[in-house]
């Protein structure tokens, strides 16, 4: 295997990870539904109002039905549960992203923290979690975060 193999690199909007046997390919929307699911679980679980808006905003930002949103969302659940090394993975494909995307990811999953109007404790971490994850300014997180908590 060549140096430039075992490298992350970008193939068109993907980011290529290299695995022992093959790579695995990731792109921004592996990213954001994984952030999604991740801060819809803060509280302990996702609820069918948390789902159907990231059914919504997924299928609105993508232009894809619901089915195949919800494969993007299942293998967000798995990877969460399954790979270690997620959050690393993520803040890897996050660093690619201009500070506008990353806060328009952030924004999303504020959004999906706030579907069921109500602000867990749980959620709040998870969402100071996924901005860390996206890299944003400490400043721009607490922002939001006490934006949110104002309307609760």
């Amino acid at each position: 295997m060549t140096e430039s193999s075992t490298m992350p690199r970008f193939e068109g909007v993907q980011l290529v990870l290299p695995a022992e046997d093959e790579p695995e390919s990731i792109d921004a929307r592996f990213l954001i539904s994984t952030l999604l699911v991740y801060v819809a679980k803060g509280d302990g679980d996702i609820s069918s109002v948390e789902s159907d808006r990231m059914i919504e905003l997924l299928s609105s930002r993508y232009g894809e039905r619901s089915s195949v949103i919800m494969e993007h969302l299942s293998s967000s659940v798995m990877a969460l549960a399954d790979r270690p090394n997620i959050a690393q993975t993520l803040n890897g494909v996050a660093k690619d992203l201009t500070l506008d995307e990353k806060y328009e990811i952030f924004l999303l999953a504020v959004d999906i923290a706030m579907a069921d109007g109500i602000l867990d404790q749980g959620e709040t971490q998870a969402i100071l979690f996924a901005g860390q994850i996206l890299g944003l300014p400490q400043n721009t997180i607490y922002s939001e975060i006490r934006k949110i908590s104002s309307n609760t």
